[in-house]
């Protein structure tokens, strides 16, 4: 499997999110998980404040959609500490998403009723 690091603007992208019905055109940092020539997953976040990013996309496709998860929200985890930011937020639209139980074995917390947020460690 490969990770493709590229922006909203990318035609992969672009069609991946619209095969889930979803179109974003916000300036974002994408990751594109591709397995033999095939978008399996994607992922991306843009800034959120001056402190924390904002993941606003997580497309599964694929059997492994846990593997799949964790491997592209670690990867945009270290993406975003190389930006030099804070932490990571992520909403969701109710509590009854299942990808909340991926986020909440990752270290994220909820801090209000549908956002949660990890806190990057600082090595200082």
């Amino acid at each position: 499997m490969e990770i493709i690091v590229t922006d909203e603007r990318d035609e992969r992208f672009i069609k991946f999110c619209e095969s889930f019905g979803c179109f974003l055109d916000d300036p974002q940092v994408v990751l594109l998980l591709n397995n033999y020539d095939k978008t399996v997953g994607c992922s991306s976040f843009k800034v959120y404040d001056a402190d924390f990013c904002e993941i606003t996309t997580l497309f599964l496709n694929s059997k492994n959609q846990e593997k799949i998860a964790y491997k592209l929200i670690r990867q945009l985890e270290k993406i975003a500490i190389d930006y030099e930011f804070k932490g990571v937020v992520v909403s969701f639209d109710s509590r009854e998403d299942i990808l909340i139980e991926i986020f909440e074995k990752l270290d994220y917390k909820f801090v209000d009723v549908c956002l949660m947020k990890k806190e990057f460690r600082s090595l200082i």
